[in-house]
């Protein structure tokens, strides 16, 4: 180099080529936002010493009290320029307003609404956008009729107390549940089918039979299990007779009565049951022993 160049800096990029820059030439980009799980994180392993630049904003989630450690770190973060965003639940918020740091310096405190089943509606109405899909039941993507659909799904599935506890999360949670059952409900499609493109509000564990359509095809899988022969009975471990009793319990939440059909058709429906209805089934039988029918009833 010639006399009075700076010393080249070696630096390899994200797409793994290497290249050499004056001093000068490198810029650090400023995080946004930069999550931690605690704020020790914040302190060099070896040394102890604060490890944080000027201007720098970090995001916490606050599961239990701070300590006296943590306040000290803290402080010497809001003495560098730079900010922590903490978050929780009312009560750990709370736990931590004795802490010494927030005696001096008192935090700036947003308390955040409880979403209501309207809001919970359009996250998910979102979310089914992002992800691909075309549209609920009757909802098109875009659409007002998305979200009223949505909002029906969600007032009948959830209450109040529960939509407090989760918010957001149970919009991402709700639509994963559908999304696997619209898997399991489409997996013979062709790939180019719409079905898959497109969620019903049975996938969100929404009944939307009418009582009159639901006795009547109860009263159809009746008549079709009472003409099969050598589905055992309902106290024969690991038969079909058994699973389909095991079925009803879950779904209406009774003891099922009699063999067969009766017991299936026992009981009531209940979108709750239905969520902890089994997500796989192996089959076995012979040929000819109705395995293809008991999959299509079950």
């Amino acid at each position: 180099l010639p006399p009075g160049s700076q010393r080249p800096l070696r630096v390899q990029g994200p797409s793994g080529r290497v290249g050499n820059y004056r001093e000068d030439e490198l810029v650090a980009e400023q995080d946004l936002l930069i999550s931690i799980g605690a704020l020790s994180e914040l302190l060099d392993p070896k040394t102890g010493k604060l490890k944080v630049a000027d201007r720098s904003c970090f995001y916490m989630r606050l599961a239990a009290g701070l300590s006296e450690a943590d306040a000290s770190i803290l402080e010497a973060v809001l003495d560098v320029g730079s900010v922590v965003i903490m978050a929780g639940p009312p009560e750990a918020v709370e736990a931590n307003h004795q802490l010494s740091a927030f005696r001096r310096r008192q935090p700036d405190l947003l308390i955040l609404p409880t979403l209501s089943p309207t809001d919970v509606a359009r996250l998910i109405a979102a979310e089914v956008e992002k992800r691909g899909y075309a549209g609920v039941g009757e909802g098109d993507v875009g659409t007002p009729q998305l979200v009223t659909v949505l909002e029906h799904i969600v007032r009948q599935r959830f209450d109040d107390k529960l939509i407090r506890e989760k918010n957001g999360h149970l919009a991402r949670d709700v639509l994963d549940l559908a999304i696997s059952r619209k898997n399991d409900r489409t997996w013979a499609e062709s790939l180019d089918s719409a079905e898959r493109f497109r969620l019903t509000p049975m996938d969100f564990g929404l009944d939307v039979l009418t009582a009159e359509q639901r006795e009547r095809r109860l009263r159809e899988v009746e008549e079709e299990i009472d003409e099969l022969v050598g589905w055992g009975s309902v106290e024969d471990a690991g038969s079909a007779r058994q699973f389909f009793a095991q079925l009803r319990r879950q779904l209406g939440g009774g003891v099922a009565r009699g063999s067969g059909a009766a017991a299936v058709s026992a009981g009531g429906t209940s979108a709750i049951a239905a969520m902890h209805m089994p997500r796989a089934l192996r089959v076995a039988s012979n040929p000819g022993s109705g395995r293809e029918t008991f999959v299509r009833v079950a």
